[in-house]
């Protein structure tokens, strides 16, 4: 990846196809920003066609030097004028589209010095890019998803300072992603010691240019050993294979479409890290290599289209080089604790943005849509908040939207503990689901409650009817994920194990987090000080549940549950010392946003959580 210098115009865009492990769709990720004839980064979203946008490059940084982003002709950071991206950065994350910052590149000023440096540079980047706060960041207030190392020159020294560091900021509002590009002799030269960290998201190792680790005349013994090296000794569950897709796109490494797909692929893809969905990594060089090498390798999404791939040209003495890259990758997910709240059933709790701008919470649960299924017309209910009859609520559109601005997912809860709601058939639970879907997610619907905002996903708030076909409804749900918008399930079962309603729903693996309500139930709640119970039940749902996360649930104040609420100091002194050893444990969540507001209960325990 070359860097566009002042002498020498860069034309340069990278392409990567992404393959979701839970559903057939693949996705395009692009490299963005070398090339003011591009387009602008709103237009790069627009087309649809990228889940991931890489703004290319950060190439001056470390040992002491002022950090300054590079954008070729789209604007210049000196006079602060790349701010304006940041109105753009927002539009392509709202449509689910990831925007993450390379550092480094073929060309540039970039050293550690130290690992002091590293970090100094970890919290420059935080603080101008990332969820920090900054009076000069270079891109605006938009907060960027993640930070790319493309590093080919310095040394390889605090690279893994650096990964660390970045990794630390990651929370359950936001992750932080890290991807990488390494050569293919192992250990890389520059990061070998970062990759080593198990930090990374994706690592797309380059199997080109250097024939003692590439394909080779129909022989492919050099790559499978590399290969077969690199995911046995790299800590991650996805590695990629990098390819140039045309002879004249690399030195040496080319891989005729046949060949890659007759040989290679059928080779690696027996890498047990392929059997965890791995995928692989297609640098492609030239753009019109492109749509005929994608072409040749089917892959879910189709054809990559001819119009919307740009070209690298490198203006020096040497000839004219035309580059772009496509890669695929898998989509990866972090959880760390946070606080989730329900809002919705009191006119009194303040708004959804209020809700949100207090920054305590990393989940909003909408509460609730109780009438649904078995022929009954769908109908929300919240309190004093809105009347969904007359179509006030989608005035709640803006609030989710700038809800999920700041990282906060936002859920529309179905169920409740009263209501009507009733799966009458397998049939009507995927008619359900293809109603949440048009109505509140991804879908496409004239009468959207909530307005035109795409929540984050549907929460399982299951209390009556019968504990039949919930596990339909759920995995009619997820197969709308995809990588541009992945559907979340939550799902808030009563602490006695096995939950009576959705127990089944709960043995399918689809949910991400399911806050078990610790309260309500003395068997498994706590009581005066004694955590015991409460404990072992915890234990059993965090062994026997295969969701990704368990929170406590937990009435926010004595008056907001008949029993079961826990003073905030017994909580933090006792309670989460105990069921925070667990490796599923995810947070803590609270009804509701009203009871919270009479006691703060989610201020006294946050830096606990």
């Amino acid at each position: 990846m070359e860097l566009q210098s002042n002498r020498s115009l860069a034309l340069f865009s990278v392409v990567v196809l992404v393959l979701a492990a839970s559903c057939d769709a693949g996705g395009i990720a692009i490299y963005w920003g070398q090339n003011g004839g591009e387009g602008t980064l709103a237009e790069t979203c627009a087309t649809k066609n990228y889940d991931f946008v890489i703004i290319a490059f950060l190439p001056t940084f470390g040992n002491g030097q002022q950090p300054m982003i590079n954008l070729a002709g789209h604007c210049d950071p000196s006079v602060g004028e790349c701010t304006k991206l940041s109105t753009d950065i927002k539009s392509c994350q709202a449509e689910g589209i990831k925007v993450i910052l390379s550092i480094g590149g073929g060309a540039g000023s970039y050293y550690l010095a130290s690992a002091d440096d590293a970090r100094q540079v970890a919290t420059y980047l935080w603080n101008n890019f990332l969820g920090g706060r900054s009076a000069n960041r270079p891109l605006g207030d938009a907060v960027l998803d993640g930070i790319d190392f493309d590093i080919e020159g310095g040394t390889n020294l605090y690279w893994d300072v650096l990964a660390k560091s970045l990794s630390a900021y990651s929370s359950m509002r936001k992750k932080v992603y890290l991807t990488a590009a390494p050569q293919c002799p192992f250990p890389d030269a520059w990061i070998g010691n970062a990759l080593k960290t198990g930090l990374f998201d994706y690592v797309w190792v380059q199997f080109y240019n250097n024939p003692p680790c590439q394909y080779s005349s129909s022989d492919i013994s050099n790559l499978e050993a590399a290969w077969k090296q690199w995911t046995a000794d790299i800590p991650v569950t996805k590695i990629f294979l990098g390819l140039p897709a045309a002879p004249a796109a690399a030195g040496s490494g080319f891989i005729p479409a046949g060949d890659l797909t007759s040989q290679v692929l059928p080779s690696i893809k027996t890498s047990s890290k392929d059997n965890e969905n791995s995928v692989f990594v297609l640098s492609i060089f030239r753009a019109e290599a492109t749509v005929h090498f994608v072409e040749k390798l089917v892959f879910g999404r189709g054809t990559v289209n001819k119009q919307n791939q740009h070209e690298m040209e490198l203006q020096s003495n040497r000839p004219l080089a035309l580059f772009s890259i496509v890669i695929l990758v898998l989509a990866a997910s972090c959880d760390a604790g946070g606080i989730a709240i329900y809002w919705g059933q009191n006119g009194g709790e303040g708004t959804l943005a209020e809700t949100c701008a207090t920054k305590n919470y990393d989940f909003v649960i909408i509460a609730f849509l109780p009438t649904f299924g078995n022929g009954q017309q769908p109908m929300i209910n919240l309190a004093g908040h809105c009347d969904p009859s007359v179509g006030e609520c989608t005035k709640l559109s803006t609030d989710i939207k700038s809800c999920q601005a700041e990282g906060i997912k936002v859920m529309l809860s179905i169920g409740g503990g009263a209501g009507s709601y009733y799966l009458a058939s397998a049939d009507d639970a995927k008619q359900v689901a293809t109603y949440l879907w048009n109505n509140f997610l991804g879908g496409r619907s004239t009468n959207r409650p909530l307005g035109d905002a795409v929540l984050d996903g549907i929460d399982f708030d299951i209390e009556g009817g019968t504990n039949l076909y919930w596990d339909v409804l759920a995995k009619s749900l997820s197969a709308y994920s995809s990588m541009r918008k992945k559907v979340y399930l939550t799902a808030a079962p009563q602490c006695p194990f096995p939950d009576a309603w959705i127990g089944n729903a709960l043995k399918t693996g689809l949910f991400d987090y399911v806050w078990v309500q610790f309260y309500n139930n003395p068997p498994c709640q706590y009581s005066s000080s004694d955590i015991s119970n409460l404990e072992a039940a915890w234990k059993q749902w965090t062994a026997d549940i295969p969701a990704s996360k368990i929170f406590l649930g937990l009435p926010a104040a004595p008056a907001a549950a008949g029993s079961g609420f826990i003073p905030a100091g017994d909580l933090t002194s006792q309670v989460l010392p105990s069921i925070k050893t667990s490796s599923k444990y995810g947070g803590v969540m609270l009804w509701s946003k009203y009871y919270d507001d009479q006691t703060h209960y989610s201020s006294s325990i946050k830096s606990d959580v």
